[in-house]
């Protein structure tokens, strides 16, 4: 995930490029089997277009996740408030759950948006 270092680029915006292909991937059971590649093809196309437009071209240290475990980082999205930060955050956990050893990337890119996007009030 690469909003843990180019993420100051479009804070909100960049939250969308792994939102949306995540969302549609939640979707697919529920369309026809035909619709599933196109449906993944625009997602990632989307994903591309957003990360062209909105990522930083200079790469900042990503937030260290150290100790905390994927449930303390979504805590701190929730406590955060913004339903951008939360939705990414789920995100950024399916991302960790996925790979083998956790994805310690993922959940520094859900503390990213914690410390980049503003709280709701």
């Amino acid at each position: 995930m690469s909003y843990a270092t180019h993420g100051h680029g479009g804070p909100v915006m960049l939250v969308h490029a792994a939102t949306a292909p995540n969302a549609v991937l939640r979707t697919l059971p529920a369309l026809p089997r035909e619709l599933w590649g196109l449906s993944l093809t625009v997602a990632w196309a989307a994903t591309a277009a957003i990360t062209s437009i909105y990522a930083a071209d200079e790469l900042l240290p990503p937030p260290v996740v150290s100790s905390l475990t994927p449930e303390e980082v979504f805590e701190r999205a929730v406590a955060h408030g913004d339903e951008h930060v939360i939705k990414f955050a789920d995100t950024a956990l399916d991302v960790a759950a996925a790979s083998k050893d956790g994805d310690d990337r993922a959940l520094s890119a859900a503390l990213n948006a914690v410390r980049l996007i503003e709280a709701d009030d």
